[in-house]
């Protein structure tokens, strides 16, 4: 697993993933199951950061490599999924230019993952 990709991917900023760094991510959990199982370890410990970016952008690949890559990480995830659901009551402090708005998104890519 190229670890740097996956930091970059999940980074604190702003900025969304860029969708070659989505359809790497995929590609890597098709190549083997253990970088696809070291790739699901790395995310679940990325979405327990209190970074609501960093949640958001996990969420987010997680979806994706659900619909599009390997299908035992759709299985194994699943096993996770008490981490993905604690996503679905995200929030804190009101932040002073979006509101509560950085929050409600955590909240439905949360319900778009357990959807996927």
């Amino acid at each position: 697993m190229d670890k740097r990709m996956a930091y970059d991917a999940t980074s604190a900023d702003d900025s969304p993933t860029p969708g070659y760094m989505l359809a790497e991510l995929a590609k890597m959990t098709l190549h083997n199951y253990a970088a696809c199982k070291e790739l699901q370890d790395f995310l679940v410990s990325r979405i327990t950061k209190s970074n609501h970016n960093i949640k958001y952008k996990c969420l987010v690949i997680i979806r994706h490599i659900c619909r599009k890559g390997r299908g035992e990480f759709k299985r194994e995830i699943g096993r996770h999924i008490d981490v993905i659901k604690a996503c679905l009551q995200f929030t804190g402090p009101p932040d002073p230019l979006r509101g509560d708005s950085i929050y409600v998104r955590v909240r439905e890519a949360a319900r778009e993952t357990i959807d996927a």
